[in-house]
């Protein structure tokens, strides 16, 4: 059994309307898109800006309800569970996004932003949540000074820092992360990449790995599912896609990507703050 099972997955929004209200155009952001994650796997899904990939990748979480189709986690189907259970189920998949600094509460704290899920979930008083923030915060290589200070007060590697140890405060089974280091700097990246595959050594933790930059991809995932305009056009292991792509799409997308692609993501790590 696999631990995320996605199956006929399928999303559309409204883009005109008439003077009643009246749905008359259509969009299709995602169609028919069927997929598995396996424990301590990384699925990647690529393809080109508006391919369909992040509205994928939230219909497995159920942050969007898609139109049609099938998620099961664990075997259990997601899209039938209530709100209470949706959100006791959501403790083993979190969600790591582009712009960490738009899922931090400005007024608070990093140590009150990581340890507030502890809080929602699980009722845990501020020492014992505080001490369990301070210890992931020095996990992913931030300073106890970092605690005390605001998001507009750390930089986008430390901030992006900030949301995988948010991210891990529950103890997920899958993380989806959301073009995760796009704005980061090369080597801020790497740290970023070197620690994410740190940390899935360590929890067997499983990634669905939203992403336009192949270079990367190549690198950390283990099987690829290349998307475009809202479907899943080729899919299977890392390396023998880069190696004898299928499809003229992903070829395409392989021949803009800059050579040599590098083999290893591996830099210096450090500790921020």
């Amino acid at each position: 059994m696999s631990l995320l099972e996605a199956k006929h997955l399928t999303k559309r929004f409204a883009v005109k309307r008439n003077l009643f209200g009246r749905v008359t155009e259509w969009f299709t952001a995602v169609d028919d898109v069927s997929f598995t994650v396996e424990q301590g796997e990384t699925l990647a899904l690529v393809g080109e800006s508006g391919a369909g990939k992040s509205t994928t990748g939230r219909m497995a979480l159920r942050l969007i309800e898609p139109d049609m189709g099938e998620v099961r986690f664990e075997g259990e189907d997601l899209l039938a569970l209530d709100g209470p259970a949706m959100r006791k189920r959501r403790q083993d998949m979190q969600m790591i996004f582009q712009d960490p600094f738009s899922s931090l509460a400005p007024h608070r704290t990093i140590g009150e932003a990581v340890a507030e899920p502890l809080l929602v979930h699980f009722g845990m008083g501020s020492k014992e949540r505080l001490a369990i923030a301070a210890g992931l915060l020095d996990r992913v290589g931030l300073s106890a000074a970092v605690r005390e200070r605001y998001p507009s007060e750390l930089s986008g590697g430390q901030l992006q820092r900030v949301a995988i140890a948010r991210a891990l405060t529950l103890e997920p089974k899958l993380i989806v992360c959301d073009e995760p280091v796009a704005a980061l700097d090369v080597s801020v990246r790497a740290q970023v990449l070197n620690l994410m595959h740190d940390l899935q050594a360590e929890r067997k933790l499983a990634y669905l790995f939203v992403s336009h930059d192949l270079a990367l991809v190549e690198v950390i995932a283990d099987r690829v599912a290349v998307m475009s305009h809202g479907r899943i056009v080729e899919e299977g292991p890392s390396a023998e896609l880069f190696r004898s792509p299928k499809t003229e799409y992903t070829a395409e997308l392989l021949s803009a990507v800059p050579r040599p692609v590098p083999r290893s993501l591996r830099a210096p790590a450090t500790t921020l703050g």
